[in-house]
């Protein structure tokens, strides 16, 4: 082969390799990439992540299952994990032909807040809403002698997202002259399933929330923190005040 056939031959694989190239270009610029929501995972959780829904376990990773709002699995679409306000991509995953996936998470010694995203082509697709309300009962008033609990009593309006295990977090405080005080132990923490388009009252037969008045508690004001975790969306530091009489 002489040197102009030798040429001609280089310039054909280069011209071959820019044509991939650009094509590949061309396929990425079809990605849809949308933020699904935020969530906070402490050392050792783990998240079940359906899209679209968040539940809680106990391992470091987040794994779920994809679908649309009429129940059909969605297969190649990219969940992607990033710390919070960070567009550093921490891990990522893609779900299978049953819309499975499953991420495994670097060591997490400290709670940390993490958005995740969803890339997928331009097909199109309708997800669930993944809102929700709460709504409780507020300032009621109980007697420490004769009333012998404060309950938390409401309901939770589900969007048209089905959700299994959501979080739902409550700890009681007491208003101090120096500040909020939180000494009746650690978060109760309860795992629910909501259907789609569902008011779920509390308490129910599934999730009755009560602390027991102690016999030596102060009179005042009292509260009971809530955090909930629902199909990806966090609401944090929710208050639900009552009052303690004698």
């Amino acid at each position: 082969m002489n040197l102009k056939n030798q040429r001609l031959k280089i310039f054909l694989i280069l011209s071959s390799l820019i044509v991939v190239l650009i094509n590949f270009n061309l396929i990425s610029a079809y990605l849809i990439s949308i933020k699904y929501g935020s969530l906070t995972l402490n050392p050792g959780e783990k998240y079940i992540l359906n899209i679209p829904f968040i539940g809680y376990s106990k391992t470091s990773m987040i794994c779920g299952k994809a679908e649309e709002k009429n129940g059909t699995f969605i297969k190649n679409i990219s969940v992607i994990v990033k710390y919070y306000n960070n567009e550093t991509i921490l891990a990522k995953n893609n779900t299978n032909s049953n819309g499975e996936y499953c991420i495994n998470l670097p060591e997490i010694n400290s709670s940390k807040k993490l958005d995740i995203y969803l890339e997928y082509d331009n097909s199109t697709f309708t997800l669930g809403n993944n809102g929700y309300e709460l709504n409780f009962e507020d300032n009621k008033v109980y007697n420490k002698i004769s009333d012998k609990y404060a309950v938390l009593t409401g309901n939770i309006t589900n969007y048209d997202a089905r959700i299994e295990n959501g979080r739902f977090e409550v700890k009681v405080g007491y208003k101090e002259d120096s500040g909020w005080k939180y000494n009746f132990g650690d978060y109760e923490k309860y795992l629910f399933n909501i259907a789609p388009n569902e008011v779920y009252t509390i308490p129910n037969e599934e999730i009755n929330i009560s602390w027991k008045i102690p016999d030596d508690a102060l009179t005042g004001q009292y509260k009971f923190l809530i955090k909930t975790s629902f199909n990806g969306i966090e609401k944090v530091n929710q208050y639900v005040y009552f009052n303690i009489t004698e």
